[in-house]
């Protein structure tokens, strides 16, 4: 029995050690990819881009989240914890990690237990009975396995930055419906502070009527624009709170549209860096996401490749047979039996070689994408780059237009007063200010979602980058 036992254990060594001999070929890295990739072929990178690798614990990026503060981290913070979406995500990586150890384990011996047995009523004795144990390893010799592995371990990285991607999502989802409340807030006071004025210009002018300096259609068409200065604060109220409801919804709360918001926009004032390293694309969830799809492709085309060798198991059986169940286990007369099963294909109808075509194809198309989402990248950045840009331009002069246009009013408010202007003029310059108060008010609010929109094509939060 110990020389038994002593050649299951030489076969068992040898196979293990025989099946780990091929060495797996290491999938394509991020280098490669952009090296080989004829998508790539044509750009080219300019100077305001640094070259170098860089550290990302290096980089200095808290500019770009000078948007955040503590109310919509609070908020982004009960969205994590109970947005069905993340949920989802949550359970996706959970999902990944049962498939890997799922691959993992076949790569283990299988090994289950038998037992038979019964009674003869017509001769009135017991049927012949067994018990047996069976285990059987498929062996790894070509690393089909192994490569399974590797796609596996993939699956739970593309999990894990899908879930990231998400998180970056919805954190600029609330972040950008919390300053659509807080813009829709600074708008209702500028019309109330409209609906103020035009109120004094109309009792000023019930006044002027009743001394015979002004007409009756003076009073009305003050009272007609103050009404419709109202109407539109029933618009803006509505407004503010289906965006509450919104940010409401992504929290999962009932959406009752009773959010808190701050009473006015924040003014960012941190200023760009002259270079952006580009090796910070390589922390944007597409991109990796991207770059482990070209990985998986990979590993499917090896696992293809090695479906055109044979497969190779090793059985291996243990038990004993006898008429009485209850001695069948004294090992009287055990069974012992150890074996392989060699299976190889020889003809298929061309199916192995058109798979490991399938998957080559599915390789290339993998790497295409790769490049596309890190051309994409780059638009994106650049896009929100100059959109941040024109907007500072655009800013610079709606302060010069807004400081003279007030300054206009305030003077034809006292001609008015005095006699020297007419009801309309005054209204138009009215107008003119109200306009432009609310195109600056627009002009922050769309520095602000530039910003925003930038975090998002950077890659969201980076090491060191948290908020000064």
């Amino acid at each position: 029995m110990k020389k038994v036992f002593y050649k299951i254990g030489l076969t068992l060594t040898a196979a293990i050690a025989f099946s780990g001999c091929v060495k797996l070929k290491d999938a394509p890295t991020s280098a490669e990819m952009k090296e080989d990739n004829t998508a790539l072929d044509n750009m080219q990178i300019p100077n305001e881009w640094a070259m170098q690798e860089m550290d990302s614990a290096a980089i200095d990026l808290s500019w770009v989240k000078e948007w955040e503060t503590d109310a919509i981290d609070a908020l982004i913070a009960e969205a994590c914890l109970y947005n069905a979406d993340i949920q989802v995500a949550a359970s996706r990586i959970e999902q990944a990690n049962q498939g890997l150890k799922l691959s993992k384990s076949r790569m283990k011996p299988q090994v289950g237990i038998g037992a038979s047995g019964g009674y003869a009523p017509v001769t009135n004795t017991a049927a012949p009975s067994y018990g047996m144990l069976n285990a059987s390893w498929e062996m790894d010799l070509w690393g089909k396995l192994r490569y399974g592995n590797e796609k596996a371990q993939n699956m739970i990285y593309s999990a894990e930055y899908a879930d990231k991607k998400l998180r970056q999502v919805l954190s600029a989802s609330i972040a950008r419906a919390y300053y659509t409340a807080v813009f829709i807030k600074e708008q209702k006071e500028l019309l109330n502070q409209a609906i103020e004025a035009t109120n004094e210009m109309a009792t000023l002018n019930e006044a002027r009527v009743q001394i015979g300096v002004a007409k009756e259609s003076d009073v009305l068409q003050m009272n007609a624009q103050e009404a419709k200065f109202k109407e539109q604060l029933v618009y803006l109220d509505q407004k503010e709170r289906d965006v509450k409801r919104s940010i409401e919804l992504l929290m999962g709360r009932y959406p009752k549209g009773e959010i808190e918001v701050a009473a006015e926009l924040i003014n960012l004032n941190s200023t760009m860096p002259e270079s952006l390293p580009l090796s910070m694309l390589e922390n944007r969830p597409e991109i990796m996401i991207s770059q482990y799809a070209v990985e998986n492709a990979f590993y499917d085309k090896k696992i293809a490749e090695a479906s055109r060798w044979p497969s190779v198991s090793l059985d291996l059986s243990f038990g004993g047979v006898n008429s009485i169940l209850q001695s069948m286990w004294s090992l009287s007369n055990p069974i012992l039996s150890i074996g392989g099963s060699l299976t190889t294909p020889i003809f298929t109808g061309g199916a192995i070689k058109a798979n490991i075509a399938i998957q080559n194809e599915a390789q290339k198309q993998a790497v295409l994408y790769y490049a596309k989402s890190y051309l994409n990248a780059l638009s994106e950045i650049e896009t929100n780059l100059n959109g941040i840009n024109a907007v500072e331009g655009r800013f610079e002069q709606s302060n010069v237009a807004l400081k003279n246009l007030k300054r206009t009013y305030e003077l034809s408010e006292l001609q008015y007063k005095v006699g020297n202007e007419n009801m309309f003029t005054l209204l138009q310059k009215q107008l003119q200010l109200l306009n432009e108060g609310t195109n600056q008010l627009d002009l922050r609010f769309e520095k602000i979602n530039q910003r925003i929109s930038l975090y998002m094509a950077l890659g969201g939060d980076y090491v060191g980058a948290e908020k000064q």
